[in-house]
């Protein structure tokens, strides 16, 4: 199946979802959303000499809260994640939809709220460069997956209008190659995000 195909379900099915749950926030009041924007410190395991490198985040995230201690957060995120060895510098670009169940400490009428999260991440690669020049598309595995887990802050900067911040990390669970490049250890990605957000309450959560 192709990549492009692969990213087409994701996005429908995360679309359908989002549509399905649609009509119970409105009763409910239990919806918050928006753009979130970060820096990845990226690396791989098993390669000799391997350094991180920096690469940007960016996408969308969606909160959907069962009560004001406990939620679900969905995201989409395009991610530059890597390595670099002592010759060649490697950016790869792919496609994230995190799924993290989050626990809030607080009141849901505190303006500051720390909270708790981890889930996992499926990664679809979008391509990538070797020292500025691209990859070849089909040494890289398609789909990764990922454990993810962090914390981070929630500020209420205006009604139903909040500022997060996120630290969290990203442990791979599969080799970045695809299976038939193969070869000695895996070589798995691993990563440490820092991110900024502004989540919009679509309505009050009672």
């Amino acid at each position: 199946m192709s990549t492009k195909r692969i990213l087409f379900i994701v996005l429908m099915l995360t679309t359908s979802w989002i549509a399905s749950n649609a009509q119970d926030a409105q009763v409910q009041d239990r919806w918050s959303n928006g753009p979130r924007g970060g820096v990845n410190f990226a690396n791989v395991s098993n390669v000799q000499e391997s350094q991180s490198i920096t690469g940007v985040v960016l996408g969308l995230t969606t909160t959907y809260s069962f009560n004001e201690n406990t939620g679900l957060t969905l995201e989409a995120l395009y991610s530059v994640e890597g390595y670099k060895e002592p010759f060649s510098e490697f950016h790869l670009r792919y496609l994230q939809i995190p799924l993290y169940f989050d626990y809030f400490f607080g009141q849901l009428g505190d303006r500051l709220r720390p909270k708790v999260y981890a889930g996992i991440v499926p990664g679809f690669f979008l391509g990538g460069t070797a020292n500025e020049l691209d990859v070849n598309h089909d040494y890289y595995n398609k789909v990764l997956v990922a454990a993810s887990a962090g914390f981070g802050v929630n500020y209420r900067i205006a009604n139903r209008v909040w500022l997060n911040a996120d630290l969290r990390s990203y442990l791979g669970l599969s080799d970045i190659r695809s299976e038939v490049n193969q070869t000695g250890e895996s070589i798995k990605p691993s990563n440490i995000q820092l991110s900024l957000g502004i989540c919009y309450g679509l309505s009050k959560l009672e």
